[in-house]
């Protein structure tokens, strides 16, 4: 055999071994593949004891203290200090489970791929709209409904639709929300600028870049509480809307049933109002003046 030969064939048998490992190496993974198969949310949380809730940073469902206090309503999760209605239903649903509760930071408009590519278990105040419908589950039980508010420096015209599209007004909204889109069908001349949480929206209503922003009434409340000579409308007609929660489509329906009867628990008992009181108090809101959840 010449030495070009040689060097065919022991080229042709390297090739042949990378070829023979990476047939193993698929059938390997088949197997595993068939001997563990995908788990449901329902299986990972009861079986890691963990549960991760997703979180968009707006008040009053998930903010961050950054003090640390001890105030009602502080959750402790991990190094830091977490507030608002969806962080303490959280924690609620994890202690039920004897589970520890992760909190992964998101934004509403990337809400949605977050829960189809497994980054957490459910995200709370997730509109259910029909396109959002195809990709990711809705709790059927609300926590509560919520009006679209509008925020806006007193003396604006903001009681009705008609006189915000009228006046083409220069709106904030958080993207991918139900505000962006409801303020596009019922004000389509309104001006809206897009902003990935409600912090940044609020820091451009105060410098004036926007002459209005748009949320929930529980939100808008709050952050109308901490600024003087602001008012807060439910432009006429109402926009309400049910407060619930995101989660993957599965077939297992063990973790959607345990939401659903936790919620209605939650909604009715009272704990819903509780946390959202003790959100609007931690930011010097005065709960008396604040008007309660509407509850379905």
């Amino acid at each position: 055999m010449s030495e070009r030969t040689q060097r065919i064939a022991r080229r042709g048998l390297a090739v042949g071994t990378v070829v023979g490992a990476a047939a193993i190496a698929m059938a390997t993974s088949v197997q595993r593949a068939a001997a563990q198969p995908g788990k449901s949310t329902w299986e990972v949380i009861t079986g890691t004891k963990k549960l991760r809730l997703g979180a968009a940073i707006s008040e009053p469902f998930a903010f961050k203290d950054l003090e640390g206090s001890d105030k009602p309503g502080a959750v402790k999760v991990g190094n830091s200090v977490w507030r608002g209605v969806s962080i303490n239903c959280g924690k609620e649903l994890a202690d039920a489970l004897g589970a520890e509760m992760e909190v992964v930071e998101t934004t509403y408009g990337n809400a949605v791929i977050g829960l189809q590519g497994d980054k957490f278990d459910l995200i709370f105040a997730l509109d259910g709209t029909v396109k959002r419908a195809v990709a990711v589950d809705f709790v059927p039980q609300p926590l509560f409904m919520y009006g679209t508010a509008v925020l806006a420096h007193t003396g604006a015209d903001i009681a009705t639709w008609q006189a915000i599209n009228d006046k083409k007004l220069k709106i904030g909204v958080p993207v991918g929300t139900t505000m962006e889109s409801e303020i596009t069908r019922r004000a389509p001349a309104a001006e809206l600028t897009q902003f990935p949480n409600i912090n940044d929206m609020i820091a451009a209503f105060q410098s004036r870049r926007v002459e209005a922003v748009s949320g929930s009434l529980t939100g808008m409340t709050l952050a109308s509480g901490r600024m003087p000579n602001t008012i807060v409308t439910m432009p006429n007609p109402p926009a309400l809307f049910p407060a619930t929660a995101a989660i993957r489509q599965e077939i297992d329906p063990r973790w959607r049933n345990f939401l659903t009867t936790s919620f209605g628990y939650l909604a009715y008992s009272g704990f819903v109002q509780k946390a959202l009181d003790q959100a609007y108090a931690f930011r010097g809101v005065d709960i008396t003046k604040v008007q309660p959840v509407v509850i379905r």
